[in-house]
């Protein structure tokens, strides 16, 4: 096992299509970074250092930066890395003849299929590790504002989110790997659930929580029907692994969050009671936080070790012939 993980981490480091993808995810979140740092730096020139207090350095994170923010572009294009390192990692050594030969050594396949996975997580691990302290650095030198313990703490709880989050998918491209005896057909299989778990599942789930829970008079709803669409609306979530990723990212990185359905309250209140609430409201501790965020982050660890077990017992149970 340790054998195939060391050589899966040297073919995965050394691949051009990894490093080419892991350029292009760098890239634009550098882009993210340096425009939510200059919003920060205008809201602290303007003043707002006391509004800001606690969360300065998460905003970098959270705040838009031209069209998404940092938090959002990993949910949307992070599982891009993901698919990148798994969707070949077993049908390429069908197709190249070294499956048989290897599984012919004193080598298992349960230890073979575990190994390309924790090779994968591993890669994923020291990606997301890089990026987090890049982003970190260049936070210190642009905003110029030093994150306090409960940041870092944060940040650290983010990052085992966001490692869980891209496990699933290295774990359905994995999947599809085995399932499917060509890398192009395993590489269009993964993207296209991709695409219809990303972007058209979270529309299909609002459009049926709305038919669901129709307003009555939709120029004047009530607290009650805007409070009905809020659950239909989470209910709705709770089948979209990026929709999942999103809520306990925005329970982490904001401490103002005080849950799903405050958005659907306080847009049935006026815009004199709305600042009232906000300017009263104190930011919620970090315990509080993790509340808040564990039913989805334990909803994606299921979501990752389903995709993995689902992945083992297909490839324990196929066919390898000798080549």
């Amino acid at each position: 096992m340790k054998a195939v993980f060391r050589k899966e981490l040297a073919d995965h480091f050394g691949s051009s299509r990894f490093l080419a993808t892991l350029s292009l995810i760098f890239m634009c979140s550098f882009l993210s970074a340096h425009m939510a740092g200059q919003g920060v730096r205008a809201l602290l020139a303007e003043g707002g250092g006391v509004w800001l207090e606690g969360r300065t350095f998460l905003l970098l994170f959270t705040a838009p930066g031209g069209f998404f923010s940092l938090s959002v572009f990993l949910a949307l294009f992070g599982p891009l890395v993901g698919v990148v390192l798994g969707f070949d990692s077993v049908n390429r050594e069908r197709s190249q003849g070294t499956l048989s030969k290897i599984l012919a050594q004193p080598i298992r396949r349960d230890e073979f299929i575990l190994a390309k996975f924790l090779a994968g997580l591993t890669v994923l691990a020291v990606t997301l590790t890089a990026l987090t302290l890049v982003l970190i650095g260049l936070g210190l030198m642009g905003v110029g504002v030093v994150p306090t313990v409960e940041e870092v703490l944060r940040l650290g709880v983010f990052w085992l989110v966001s490692l869980v989050y891209l496990g699933f998918w290295l774990g359905v491209a994995m999947l599809a790997s085995i399932v499917f005896r060509s890398a192009g057909g395993s590489a269009m299989a993964s993207a296209a659930l991709w695409i219809f778990l990303t972007f058209f599942l979270p529309v299909l789930g609002q459009a049926a929580a709305a038919a669901w829970a129709p307003f009555a008079d939709p120029s004047r709803p009530q607290v009650e029907e805007l409070e009905k669409l809020g659950r239909a609306n989470r209910l709705a979530s709770l089948v979209s692994p990026a929709s999942l990723y999103d809520e306990a990212s925005a329970a982490l990185l904001d401490p103002t969050r005080r849950g799903a359905d405050q958005t659907f309250r306080l847009a049935a209140m006026s815009r004199v009671d709305q600042y009232l609430l906000r300017r009263f409201q104190g930011l919620l501790p970090l315990p509080q936080s993790l509340i808040m965020a564990m039913p989805d982050f334990l909803m994606l660890l299921g979501f990752s070790a389903a995709a993995f077990v689902l992945s083992y017992l297909t490839f324990v149970r196929q066919e390898v012939r000798s080549a």
